[in-house]
């Protein structure tokens, strides 16, 4: 029988949604107010989007959210609404009904409302805001979702395929220049923040922690595969253990954050 650790409140959701939003904040300002940042992170930038294997997959529309992002996400929250409401979490779907929308659309609203000005002289094209990923922001909000109303038997199962999931989207869009490593790490954070703020307010009951999984183990795997794929955009290979690396802490960290999110078994 699988053990589980009761988790003390102090530090509870509200404070890692605290810590997660300042990180969210310090990243951006980081990544897109100083030279140094601006000028890392336009190093990975350089290369088409046609060189990559992951493009192709792409093209033919079979790696949601990087094409029919609002149709993920609806389809996300409708499984995750009719889990919790079969299985009377009524908290954990108020949590999922309000998180998931807002975690998504906050992240065009601070990419529409935050500047990116120029330190660098960087060439057209390495100057547009990006921070943070709405695409990857899809698929960590869904992931998420579903990983707090599932029942704790079904977690071994379905972790890794929403974890697979999420982090070969944060790869794919690094690998294909679609973003920089921060975009995907900040949509990381900013998803994390909402869902433990929500979980604070609108879950009361105590946290648990399972230890019925490893999230590393298939987001490792996954990474191993963008990486193979990745390695087609021959000159710039060497960009593309950043690319897997800030993946997989992305998704790790959110599997995290879900763990955190569960109040049941």
């Amino acid at each position: 029988m699988v053990s589980l650790e009761t988790r003390r409140k102090t530090p509870g959701r509200s404070s890692w949604a605290l810590f997660s939003a300042l990180g969210f904040l310090a990243l951006y300002a980081l990544s897109n107010l100083t030279p140094f940042g601006q000028r890392a992170e336009n190093l990975l930038l350089d290369g088409t989007t046609d060189q990559t294997l992951i493009y192709e997959v792409y093209r033919t529309g079979f790696l949601p959210a990087l094409s029919l992002e609002y149709e993920t996400m609806a389809v996300g929250i409708g499984a995750a609404v009719l889990i919790a409401a079969w299985r009377r979490r009524w908290r954990d779907l108020a949590t999922v009904i309000v998180a998931t929308p807002v975690a998504v659309y906050s992240t065009r609203i601070f990419k529409d409302a935050a500047p990116r000005p120029d330190l660098v002289g960087a060439v057209h094209g390495l100057t547009e805001r990006s921070y943070p990923s709405g695409h990857f922001a899809v698929a960590a909000a869904v992931s998420v979702a579903l990983l707090i109303v599932v029942p704790r038997t079904w977690l071994r199962w379905v972790a890794p395929v929403l974890l697979s999931w999420t982090s070969a989207v944060g790869g794919a869009v690094l690998t294909m220049m679609w973003h920089r490593p921060s975009d995907v790490l900040g949509g990381a954070l900013l998803v994390a923040a909402v869902f433990l703020l929500a979980g604070a307010v609108l879950s009361k009951t105590t946290e648990e922690r399972e230890k019925v999984w490893r999230p590393s183990v298939p987001v490792v795997v996954v990474g191993i595969g963008i990486t193979v794929a990745s390695a087609w955009r021959d000159p710039y290979t060497w960009t593309v253990p950043f690319s897997v690396v800030t993946a997989v802490l992305a998704t790790a960290f959110l599997g995290y954050v879900a763990l955190r999110c569960r109040t049941e078994s």
